[in-house]
C-alpha cells in the first residue's frame, strides 16, 4: 500500500522537475475553479520540467484567455523547495451579460455595402447573451433582427458538460427571412431577385451538437440539424436549380463532423501557434429523391515570430464537393465568408475552391494591459491595444462547372497584394484598414473587422 507514495517520493528527488502541490485561483468571483483548471490543463501532483515551465505557463495562460471569460490571466510559480511548488492563477473576469445592438449591412461585407451606401439595406436588432451562466462558462442567448432581412434565434451552449470538461453540448434554433436572394452571378457580381412581400426566402433550422475535447486544444464535434428552406415561385422559375428541380421548398437532415486543433496564442488576433480544422457535411440523405450532397472543407494556418517585432503568418483554406448537381443555395465559393483581399467587391461561385493567404507584420505598438483608473468596475477598466503594419499577398482559385462563361474570375488563378494597418484592442475588437491591388490591376482601400488569417 505504500508503493505509490514511495514512487512519488522517489520522483520528487529529481530536481529537474517541479511537482505542483497546490493551485490557488484569485479573481474568479463568478467562474468555477474547475473551468479555469480545465482550460489551463494544470492539476495537483502534476510534474513539469523546469526547463519547460515558462512555455507551459504561457500556453496555459493563452488557453484560459481563449475561453473569452477573462480580460487578463497570469500564472505565478512559488517554489517550496527544489522539487515542489505552488501556483497562483490570477484572473480578471469579463462582463458576462451583453445586450448587443445589431446594425449591419445585408451585403457580403462592409466594403460592398459602402459602394452604394444604401441605408435601406441595413439590418437592425438586438442580441441578448449571457456568457457564463452559473459560473460554468455556459452561454445562453437570443437574437431579434429586423430591417432588410429578418432573423430570430435561440442558443444554449454547455462547453464543459461533464465534470472533467471533455464533453460539451449545444442547442440552436433559428428562423431567417430574406427580402432578396442571390439567384446567380454575372461578371462576377451577384444577380438578385427582390420580392414584394419581404419573404422571398424563409429558412427554419433546429440543431443539436455534441463535442468531445482532448487536451483542451483539440475538439471533435458531431451535429445533427433539421432544415426547412422555402422560396417564392418566381425564384424557382427563374433559377430552377436554386433548391434543385424547380422546387419551391426543401426539407432535409444535415449531419456534420468538425475537427479542430487550436494552438494559437490568442484566437481573435494570433501572432504565434497554429490552427487546423476539417468540416465534413452531409446535406440530406437522398430519401424520396431528396437532396444528397457531401462537402469537405478544411483550413490550416501557421503563425510565428520571425524577429524581435516581426511576425509572419500563412493560411490555406479549401472546399471540395464530389457531386456535380449542387443546388445553387449551397454553391458558395469566394466572396462571402471566404475573401481574397483585393476582391471584396466580387463573388466567385463554384463547385470547389482553394485559397492561400500570407502576412508579414511589423509590431508598431506592443500589446500592453493598462488600468483605466476612472472606471472602477474591473470588468471594464482593463484596456489594451496593439498596432501592426501588415504586408500581405493572397492567391485563390475557384472551379466553376456551371456559369464560368458569364464569370471571368472562375477557373483561373486570382491573386492580390497590399499593405495595411491592424488594430487589436478592447474586448477582442479588430480593425483593419488595407490598401490592395489585384491581378486585374484594380486597387482600393478596404475596411475589415476580423483577423486577416
Amino acid at each position: 500500500m505504500l508503493l505509490p507514495y514511495a514512487t512519488l517520493a522517489q520522483k520528487d528527488r529529481d530536481t529537474s522537475f517541479f511537482r505542483i502541490t497546490e493551485i490557488n485561483i484569485i479573481g474568479n468571483f463568478k467562474t468555477e475553479d474547475r473551468i479555469v483548471l480545465i482550460a489551463a490543463d494544470l492539476t495537483i501532483n502534476q510534474r513539469i520540467p523546469k526547463k519547460d515551465m515558462k512555455l507551459q505557463f504561457e500556453t496555459a495562460e493563452n488557453n484560459v484567455q481563449n475561453t473569452d471569460l477573462f480580460n487578463t490571466v497570469d500564472i505565478s510559480n512559488f517554489p517550496i523547495n527544489d522539487t515542489l511548488t505552488e501556483l497562483i492563477i490570477t484572473v480578471s473576469e469579463r462582463w458576462f451579460f451583453w445586450p448587443i445592438p445589431i446594425v449591419e449591412n445585408a451585403d457580403p461585407n462592409f466594403n460592398t455595402w459602402w459602394q452604394r451606401k444604401d441605408f435601406s439595406r441595413l439590418n437592425y436588432g438586438l442580441v441578448l447573451m449571457y456568457n457564463n451562466l452559473g459560473g460554468k462558462a455556459q452561454g445562453i442567448g437570443g437574437l431579434i433582427q429586423l430591417g432588410y432581412s429578418k432573423r430570430f434565434a435561440l442558443l444554449y451552449n454547455i462547453p464543459y458538460a461533464s465534470s472533467n470538461g471533455k464533453l460539451g453540448i449545444s442547442f440552436y434554433g433559428g428562423y431567417d427571412q430574406q427580402h432578396e436572394v442571390t439567384i446567380g452571378t454575372n461578371n462576377n457580381k451577384r444577380v438578385f431577385y427582390t420580392g414584394l412581400g419581404g419573404n422571398t426566402k424563409e429558412h427554419w433550422q433546429l440543431q443539436f451538437s455534441l463535442l468531445h475535447r482532448h487536451k483542451i486544444v483539440t475538439t471533435n464535434t458531431i451535429s445533427a440539424a433539421f432544415k426547412n428552406v422555402s422560396i417564392v415561385p418566381p425564384v424557382s422559375a427563374l433559377k430552377q436549380d436554386y433548391l434543385g428541380d424547380s422546387l419551391p421548398n426543401i426539407r432535409y437532415l444535415e449531419l456534420s463532423y468538425l475537427f479542430k486543433k487550436d494552438k494559437r496564442n490568442y484566437k481573435h488576433y494570433p501572432l504565434t501557434g497554429y490552427y487546423l480544422d476539417l468540416l465534413i457535411q452531409q446535406h440530406g440523405l437522398g430519401i424520396n429523391n431528396n437532396l444528397f450532397l457531401t462537402t469537405f472543407e478544411g483550413s490550416a494556418s501557421k503563425f510565428l515570430k520571425v524577429h524581435n517585432r516581426v511576425y509572419g503568418a500563412i493560411g490555406f483554406k479549401g472546399k471540395f464537393t464530389p457531386q456535380n448537381n449542387i443546388p445553387y443555395f449551397l454553391q458558395q465559393g469566394l466572396g462571402y465568408d471566404n475573401n481574397l483581399r483585393g476582391y471584396e467587391y466580387y463573388v466567385v461561385d463554384g463547385n470547389h475552391f482553394g485559397m492561400f493567404k500570407s502576412n508579414i507584420k511589423l509590431e508598431l505598438i506592443e500589446k500592453k494591459n493598462s488600468l483605466l483608473k476612472k472606471i472602477k468596475n474591473q470588468k471594464f477598466n482593463t484596456f489594451y491595444y496593439a498596432l501592426y503594419l501588415n504586408f500581405f499577398a493572397d492567391l485563390g482559385y475557384v472551379d466553376n462547372q456551371f456559369s464560368a462563361q458569364a464569370n471571368s474570375f472562375s477557373n483561373q488563378w486570382l491573386y492580390s497584394s497590399g499593405i495595411g494597418l491592424d488594430l487589436s484592442t478592447y474586448y477582442d475588437s479588430v480593425f483593419r484598414l488595407e490598401f490592395s491591388i489585384n491581378k486585374q490591376k484594380e486597387s482600393g482601400f478596404f475596411l475589415h473587422f476580423t483577423q486577416p488569417i
